[in-house]
């Protein structure tokens, strides 16, 4: 496969992935809850922490019915399916509902047609025991360690990107540009293939893809830390959702 079609193979993919029915645009509401019970909208019943990283719910509308929901389990009431969203010790509930006004109008993506151009040599540079200040969207911060980073060079200009790891294991960066606010959405993710042992690898722009909360206000996505906001236009990968119901 060539590299226009695979990366057309992966665009229609990410597509699929963000309109699907229980997929990020149907993200309704992350409800940060207390242990004492309280009704959450769109829902029945009451809701509460259950005190070891759980949820329980009860006066489900039928007499005594309560349910309890711990890690990727999962429950639907009507349309709308409940999760357990644990933020590093904080839980919260989300409930995703396929007839959300944005899931419901999600058309397409748009992206920057692919361009080889864009994709990047690197040299992969390991970091010891360093660690970056995260703050998400909602104002919220933690501590995550450095993966390393990437030096390349754009333009000529002469640049470096910081990764992490995902939970996953795999290399990943949020960055920002010239293009934000413009043509692009605020901030986009990049993936990062594994460097070679010799410490050679690529940065594949193409694949710059929105994070969750270009989706859903309702996602509590990472902002792109301090060095990994450039100055320069990136041009490449994914811009925007298109609305078009």
């Amino acid at each position: 496969m060539g590299f226009e079609d695979d990366w057309r193979v992966w665009h229609a993919a990410r597509e699929s992935y963000a309109g699907a029915e229980y997929g990020p645009s149907a993200l309704e509401s992350t409800n940060w809850l207390i242990t004492m019970p309280a009704a959450v909208d769109g829902l029945p019943g009451l809701w509460a922490l259950t005190g070891d990283g759980g949820i329980h719910g009860t006066e489900l509308g039928v007499a005594g019915s309560q349910v309890t929901l711990r890690g990727s389990e999962t429950l639907r009431l009507g349309r709308r399916e409940l999760r357990v969203f644990d933020r590093r010790g904080t839980v919260g509930l989300r409930v995703f509902n396929p007839q959300r006004p944005q899931r419901v109008g999600f058309t397409a993506i748009d992206a920057y047609p692919p361009r080889e151009g864009w994709r990047v040599p690197a040299v992969f540079e390991p970091a010891q025991g360093e660690s970056l200040t995260v703050t998400s969207v909602d104002g919220s911060t933690h501590e995550s360690a450095i993966a390393g980073r990437l030096r390349f060079t754009l333009d000529g200009v002469p640049l470096a990107l910081t990764v992490t790891r995902g939970s996953n294991g795999g290399l990943g960066a949020v960055f920002g540009d010239s293009t934000n606010g413009i043509e692009t959405y605020r901030f986009r993710f990049l993936p990062i293939d594994e460097p070679e042992a010799d410490g050679s690898a690529w940065i594949d722009f193409n694949r710059a893809y929105l994070p969750p909360c270009a989706f859903s206000d309702q996602f509590v996505c990472p902002l792109p830390p301090l060095e990994n906001r450039f100055t320069a236009s990136i041009r490449a990968g994914e811009r925007a959702v298109i609305l078009g119901r």
